[in-house]
């Protein structure tokens, strides 16, 4: 068994190119990380994708760096997830990502562009949201974002953020840590004594205002435009 941690970056469509159309974004680049069976990181992917509709988004370019220059030559999407679904290999694989915003881009944008690859069907059947998975972790009641879960671990986020490798490296290190369940409590103590204490006095909110704003995570938020990393 491997388990590969996914990123991608998605570029708005606009109205004037969307017209009927139901896709509103596309994805214009994919990073990830394969682990071992022991959560080992053993390799990593990242790819640029030409989106089909329209320029890159000027928010989109400020947020994540990528320009219209840096994805004009890059593989359409069912070349691109062809390279990937190679990259990946015929092992059994569990995959992840940080929310579900992941998988269902894959979703929408298959179906919207007629991809007949079966690998839609091996991530629907193997996904996990580790976002929802690591807040039952600390007993949290909302979800927090990717940047606050890597200090809450104590780790420095590596790279840039809201670029899919660097997104996918540091949420894949979150994930390691949570396979080690003596280093989990050890790590995230001071967070889980927050959350210990909250239970027997009263809420989060009222107990740590500061804490609670820092690391809640509006639920329903998309998690690149709606900024959930």
């Amino acid at each position: 068994m491997q388990h590969i941690m996914i990123d991608l970056e998605m570029n708005k469509i606009e109205k004037q190119w969307r017209g009927k159309n139901k896709l509103s974004s596309e994805l214009i680049e994919i990073g990830a990380v394969r682990m071992n069976e022991h959560y080992e990181v053993i390799d990593t992917y990242q790819s640029y994708v030409k989106p089909e509709f329209g320029a890159m988004d000027a928010v989109i370019i400020e947020l994540t760096g990528i320009t219209d220059d840096k994805v004009k030559d890059s593989p359409g999407f069912a070349d691109a997830m062809d390279a990937f679904t190679e990259w990946i290999g015929p092992e059994e694989t569990w995959f992840y990502s940080w929310s579900m915003s992941d998988i269902r881009q894959f979703q929408h944008e298959a179906l919207f562009k007629s991809y007949p690859g079966d690998i839609i069907q091996r991530m629907e059947s193997h996904w996990t949201d580790f976002q929802e998975e690591f807040r039952r972790l600390l007993g949290l009641h909302h979800r927090i974002k990717l940047s606050y879960a890597v200090s809450a671990a104590d780790y420095e986020f590596k790279g840039a953020q809201h670029t899919a490798l660097a997104d996918a490296v540091n949420t894949a290190e979150i994930l390691r840590l949570s396979k080690d369940p003596e280093r989990f409590q050890t790590v995230m103590k001071p967070v889980l004594d927050l959350v210990s204490q909250e239970r027997k006095e009263q809420t989060l909110m009222d107990m740590c205002p500061e804490f609670f704003a820092a690391f809640m995570d509006a639920e329903g938020n998309d998690k690149k435009q709606d900024d959930t990393k």
